[in-house]
């Protein structure tokens, strides 16, 4: 036998926080029975909502647009209408200023809401933290193994990263939809984070005994 012994293990961890972002989906849609019509009164609602917004900035991180668009709209015979709709995006750094920035975009002509959408910004410490609690769970592991072998750890060989992402796809997101209200108290939901990393380490040659009980 060649080279020394070699155990690969895959340590992993789990932590639940709370959310320090949040985004907003705002949908408008306008109907009219021509294309230029609708598109100009599409760009006075999306007007209205940049408005709106403006006085927010302070807690806004990226407002984008997601998509615009303009489709006919039949009775299944004939065309009777245009419908122009635009989808945007606000990205929210304060997660107490959501319920807020809410109810009042919810409270906007020809607008619909979806959210708030609870996240995770990339820096929050917690990602660091399971990666870290990860790698310690991976030398937990490779111990154990090494020591029911009547081995020691004698090396690292080689540290892979599957990625740290947050469960349930893009930070457990959470969302709740509705109409306007006068007030809104929201609840943000925790985020589940888990860290993984793979693990290659060399161990001493293994006690003969342990192949004979």
């Amino acid at each position: 036998m060649t080279g020394s012994p070699r155990v690969v293990v895959r340590g992993e961890a789990v932590a639940e926080v709370s959310p320090d972002a949040a985004e907003l989906v705002v949908t408008v849609e306008v109907r009219d029975r021509r294309r230029e019509k609708a598109l100009d009164q599409l760009a006075v609602r999306q007007q209205e909502l940049t408005a709106l917004l403006v006085p927010h900035r302070g807690v806004l991180g990226t407002v984008s647009t997601d998509a615009v668009s303009v489709h006919p709209e039949s009775d299944g015979t004939r065309v009777t209408g245009q419908v122009a709709s635009a989808v945007t995006r606000v990205q929210l750094d304060d997660v107490a200023a959501a319920g807020e920035l809410a109810v009042a975009v919810a409270a906007l002509p020809d607008t619909s809401l979806y959210g708030p959408l609870w996240r995770l910004s990339r820096d929050h410490p917690v990602h660091q933290r399971v990666r870290t609690e990860a790698v310690a769970d991976a030398i937990a592991r490779a111990n154990a193994y090494a020591a029911a072998l009547g081995c020691r750890l004698t090396g690292l060989v080689e540290v892979r990263d599957p990625g740290t992402g947050s469960g349930g796809g893009g930070g457990a997101m959470r969302a709740m939809a509705f109409s306007a209200a006068p007030a809104l108290e929201l609840a943000p939901a925790p985020q589940e984070v888990r860290g993984s990393v793979e693990v290659t380490f060399t161990m001493s040659e293994p006690d003969q005994e342990v192949f004979q009980r």
